[in-house]
């Protein structure tokens, strides 16, 4: 999103107040929200379905002789998951002016303000308050969004907020005149938003077989708009794993297709079924005898089902171990009773590990490899686990980390995301920070990434990460989720802004050397990138502004210091245009005996770079002599000519032998000697 303009400092605004038609007094540039621009033809080609009640709240605020919207500011209260978002931005997509720039803004904040709102001329920004945590509006700010709405109409822009209904007080919270509230009661139906989906992906071939689904075990009626497109989703990745383990192949793009396959209807039905029927006998009450498929599965058959549904697929020895470990994880987590677990002397007279792997729903090959070829099946497993026995959580989420191993296997980390977020609350974040505090795995982040990428949860995980980011125990996750983030090509603008936030925050509350050096690892790497350059470049800004961490903008400009010069420096050629003053930052830096170390190898580095070129050598000396003649400079002035002793120049001369002869007194020569710079009088 373009920066607010530039504000105008204005003494005495009564007297030229009545002389302007707009007067705009904006005194922050830097902590209004940030947001996204969005294209508005790929958001009206975007699937979606509105039936006679969104097309009723749709009209309510539409004015049909202009097709414009009726007010500037507009309250979208609806359940959560009832696609309330997508409502608002294909509002603001159909009928707002295409000279106006659609924006979607990301709600960084601790409480909703007004005041952090932007005002910018012909934009339409939408925003979502759906955090209960974060996002609560407040009496004051739904008063407020009055006279804001006065505000956009001058700057012929609009705002348009989703509210989740659970957060709207209707009775506390009273609108102005001039800001609009319309409720959605309903979703829109859901087998419309499935085949819409499923025409957007090109896969129009699939909706027939909603047609043929098992009506006993599937009901698209009654799911709201999430739940819908996820099982649009669920549908194509049912075609897709049957193609790839029956080489079948499905015509899904022709319109006229008939569900003329048994076998991917089945599939197609296993996948939508969330299995609770069967699942609730499958942990029904704990039976002895093995009679049927429907009798209740023991302790241990229960772990080596979950092991399955993890996996999918593993060698027999993988999954044997894998449900022991899970065995062992959920007894010791309950230190204070009997071990649930079956002896060897049980064990050995039951059925033997074959046996069990196909009873509770697995094939095994002649070469002992399993198949668990049942995704849907897999999943519906995990959730009713979690969802049922929530003294099973912890050490679901514990074994899953210890199974996935140090690299963070791909099962593990989807079967925890699936967990995580299901619901997403602030809860089981936190439950998945304690589970893997300290764990020496990379699943933490892995899971992380996908939660704030997540459009439902993302800002509870992204607010989960600000409160990480104060804590010695979080900080080196922290740095490496953002560091994905920072390094993800698919990450827009404002997940960025938001990752750097964060490591700032992380820098500003922890002094440990090896934290402050992970993020410095992280800013190196951005600066070798234009985007990464501009952060860096705002990061600087704001410190030498005194708005934020001298610690986070100090290792800013150590990373800008590593930009890749040729044959002068990148900092000492582009600075003024990044709005950095280079020479303050290099005064404050080497001046400080804490930070001078990181500058002086960085300094030499320019130095040996440019020796090679007489001219630009000879800029380089102009532009930092001065500064080393500064005071408190005498320390880092030794050290740069020591670190540049064996660094020769075109003429073949030893830089630091030069750098000695600019900054040493004569008279204090005899006094001031260092290897290889001696005063050569």
């Amino acid at each position: 999103m373009p920066s607010p303009t530039v504000p105008v400092a204005i003494q005495q605004a009564d007297v030229v107040a009545n002389t302007v038609e707009n007067l705009h007094i904006e005194k922050r540039t830097r902590d209004v929200l940030d947001g996204v621009n969005l294209d508005r033809n790929d958001i009206r080609q975007q699937p979606f379905v509105r039936d006679a009640e969104w097309s009723y709240a749709w009209n309510k605020v539409v004015n049909p002789a202009t097709s414009r919207l009726d007010q500037r500011v507009l309250l979208v209260v609806a359940p959560s998951s009832y696609g309330s978002t997508t409502f608002a931005l294909q509002l603001l997509a159909r009928h707002t002016g295409t000279h106006i720039d659609l924006v979607k803004l990301d709600a960084d904040w601790t409480a909703p303000k007004v005041g952090r709102l932007p005002l910018v001329d012909r934009r339409a920004f939408q925003l979502d308050l759906k955090d209960p945590d974060r996002d609560r509006p407040s009496a004051d700010f739904v008063s407020a969004l009055d006279r804001h709405s006065q505000d956009l109409k001058a700057c012929d822009s609009y705002l348009v907020i989703t509210v989740a209904e659970e957060l709207y007080d209707h009775k506390l919270l009273l609108p102005g005149p001039n800001v609009e509230v319309v409720r959605l009661h309903a979703p829109p139906p859901a087998r419309q938003v499935v085949e819409a989906h499923l025409r957007a992906r090109d896969c129009v071939g699939l909706i027939p077989y909603l047609d043929v689904l098992d009506p006993a075990r599937v009901s698209l009626d009654g799911l709201d708009a999430v739940e819908a497109v996820r099982a649009a989703g669920t549908v194509i990745t049912a075609w897709q794993e049957y193609e790839r383990t029956t080489l079948t192949t499905i015509a899904v793009t022709d319109p006229h297709m008939v569900a003329s396959d048994h076998e991917l209807a089945g599939r197609v039905t296993d996948a939508l079924s969330d299995w609770r029927d069967k699942l609730d006998n499958l942990f029904g009450e704990t039976a002895t005898v093995h009679g049927g498929k429907d009798m209740s599965l023991t302790f241990d058959d229960r772990c080596l089902l979950l092991s399955l549904a993890a996996r999918q697929s593993s060698p027999l020895p993988d999954i044997a171990q894998s449900a022991r470990t899970l065995q062992e994880t959920v007894t010791s987590a309950d230190p204070g009773h009997t071990a649930l677990g079956s002896g060897a002397q049980t064990v050995f007279a039951g059925r033997g590990l074959r046996r069990r792997v196909i009873d509770v729903g697995g094939s095994v090959d002649s070469h002992d490899a399993v198949a668990f070829d049942r995704p849907g099946y897999g999943q519906a497993v995990l959730t009713y686990v979690w969802d049922n026995y929530e003294v099973m959580r912890r050490p679901l989420l514990q074994w899953l980390v210890r199974d996935g191993g140090s690299s963070a296997a791909e099962y593990s980390v989807d079967a925890v995301s699936t967990l995580i977020l299901r619901h997403g609350g602030a809860e089981h974040f936190s439950l998945l920070g304690s589970v893997t505090r300290g764990a020496k795995s990379d699943l933490l982040p892995a899971v992380m990434l996908r939660a704030v990428r997540d459009e439902h949860i993302g800002r509870r995980a992204w607010g989960t990460l600000y409160r990480w980011a104060g804590t010695q125990e979080f900080a080196g996750s922290v740095v490496s989720i953002c560091q994905r983030v920072l390094n993800d090509q698919t990450a827009n603008a404002s997940m960025a802004k938001m990752a750097m936030v964060r490591l700032r925050r992380v820098v500003h509350a922890s002094p440990a050397d090896d934290t402050r050096n992970a993020v410095l690892k992280v800013f190196t790497e951005l600066s070798a990138r234009p985007d990464g350059i501009e952060r860096l470049a705002e990061e600087v800004q704001a410190w030498q502004d005194a708005k934020t961490s001298s610690r986070a903008g100090a290792l800013a400009f150590l990373a800008l210091m590593s930009t890749p010069q040729e044959p002068l420096p990148h900092l000492l050629t582009h600075g003024e245009s990044l709005g950095i003053d280079v020479d303050r930052a290099l005064g404050d830096l080497l001046g400080d005996m804490n930070t001078a170390p990181d500058v002086i190898p960085r300094l030499s580095s320019w130095i040996a770079t440019s020796a090679t070129d007489e001219s630009a050598y000879d800029e380089v000396v102009a532009r930092l002599v001065p500064l080393l003649r500064g005071h408190r400079m005498f320390q880092a002035s030794m050290d740069l000519m020591q670190a540049l002793k064996d660094v020769r120049t075109a003429t073949g001369e030893s830089a630091g032998a030069d750098f000695y002869q600019h900054l040493v007194d004569k008279r204090l020569r005899p006094l001031i000697s260092i290897e290889g710079t001696e005063d050569p009088a």
